[in-house]
């Protein structure tokens, strides 16, 4: 369970889980709040939180509209039993550390042993490597796990889009 805040700095509400329309549609709750008065942007902010009273760590993400949804993830739903069209309540606070990843064991013993791989994943934004991160811990067997790692080394190896602005700075 995430570690909560005061509770001044906790938002709680109640909302729907929208699907959008389409294949390939995402779904997502909105964020009552103002994001600008509340951290003093309009850009994504990371946060931390329970739904249903099941942990998520999540971002705030901006849309065209000018308001701030979560994204529901199909893991996300899987995981935490959430259906389309159902109200969840949320209890969300900042996470301190926005550029916080999660690197998964496995992909961190090859990070530690290959000098120039690590230098190039440093240079990957934190959602390009929560992302990789992600993926490659969504595995269920230890072999999925080293076969994805071994996709990200081959695609560091090859100039994959991944590591492509990682190269040139």
């Amino acid at each position: 369970m995430p570690k909560k805040k005061s509770s001044a700095e906790i938002h709680r509400f109640t909302a729907t889980i929208v699907r959008g329309e389409g294949k390939g549609a995402w779904s997502w709750v909105e964020f009552p709040h103002d994001v600008h008065a509340l951290y003093g942007t309009r850009a994504a902010v990371r946060i931390k939180g329970t739904m249903n009273g099941l942990p998520i760590d999540r971002a705030l993400i901006p849309t065209k509209s000018g308001y701030h949804v979560i994204i529901v993830s199909n893991g996300l739903r899987k995981s935490h039993k959430l259906k389309d069209g159902v109200p969840v309540h949320v209890e969300v606070w900042r996470n301190e550390n926005q550029e916080e990843v999660n690197v998964p064991e496995e992909l961190q013993e090859t990070l530690d042993f290959m000098d120039d791989l690590n230098a190039a994943w440093k240079k990957l934004r934190p959602g390009v490597q929560r992302g990789i991160c992600h993926w490659i811990s969504s595995g269920k067997t230890i072999e999925t796990k080293a076969k994805r790692v071994a996709e990200v080394l081959r695609r560091f190896e090859t100039g994959h889009e991944w590591f492509r602005k990682a190269r040139e700075k």
